[in-house]
């Protein structure tokens, strides 16, 4: 089994597809590779597509009329997504960025609907996974609008954290993708950043963050 094969077998919908539909979808499948900062789909655009990110990151983002950038998720790697142009043939709400270098692959819409109209259990897989994007977008909207950016910020730090027990994060993001991750301003994450330092919460360098305590940080979100 190639690794694209190995890749459709293990996804939650295209797992209900049979094994000689998989291999057709495999040789289907059209590769795209970005640089940080690039593109795959911008706001306003009709992108009928599913993307499976194969490495990197994507971050799923959208500008207000005032043109300010806010971050809904970050897509990594081993997740698919699903445009809303695919299903409804309207203008992408937003728009899919490379956070770092990356390595997708994608499937047009006229390639996968009329497998779907013969294989309903992939098409009730992608309603299930759908309403959990749904639910979860709910979470995150109700942060925003309701969580201070202190309890934002602290909750955004301690979600960095891969390894249980680990006090040091490398500073990958810049200011601007904590903002925009935030819904706030480089500013104010600044001066959130060496307020928390100044209160012994955490350290920072130019390359690292450091925790000092971590349950200040853990109680500033319950707080929010």
């Amino acid at each position: 089994m190639t690794n694209i094969e190995h890749v459709l077998a293990e996804q939650e919908v295209f797992r209900y597809f049979p094994p000689e539909v998989q291999n057709h979808l495999a040789e289907y499948a059209l590769p795209r590779k970005l640089e940080r900062g690039e593109y795959l789909c911008r706001q306003g655009e009709i992108w009928p597509y599913v993307v499976y990110l194969s490495s990197g990151q994507l971050r799923w983002s959208m500008l207000s009329a005032a043109g300010k950038e806010h971050q809904l998720f970050v897509l990594d790697p081993g997740e698919m997504f699903w445009a809303h142009s695919f299903f409804d043939d309207q203008p992408m709400p937003a728009s899919l960025k490379a956070v770092k270098e990356v390595e997708a692959l994608v499937w047009s819409q006229d390639r996968l609907l009329p497998l779907f109209k013969r294989y309903p259990e992939a098409l009730w897989a992608v309603t299930a996974k759908l309403t959990r994007i749904m639910r979860e977008a709910r979470e995150i909207i109700y942060g925003l609008a309701f969580q201070p950016v202190a309890g934002r910020l602290a909750g955004y730090l301690l979600d960095k954290i891969k390894v249980p027990g680990q006090e040091t994060l490398e500073r990958e993001m810049t200011l601007e993708d904590m903002a925009v991750a935030l819904a706030s301003s480089p500013e104010v994450v600044c001066r959130l950043l060496y307020q928390f330092q100044s209160e012994g919460i955490i350290k920072i360098n130019r390359t690292q963050i450091t925790f000092h305590d971590r349950e200040a940080l853990e109680k500033l979100v319950d707080l929010s």
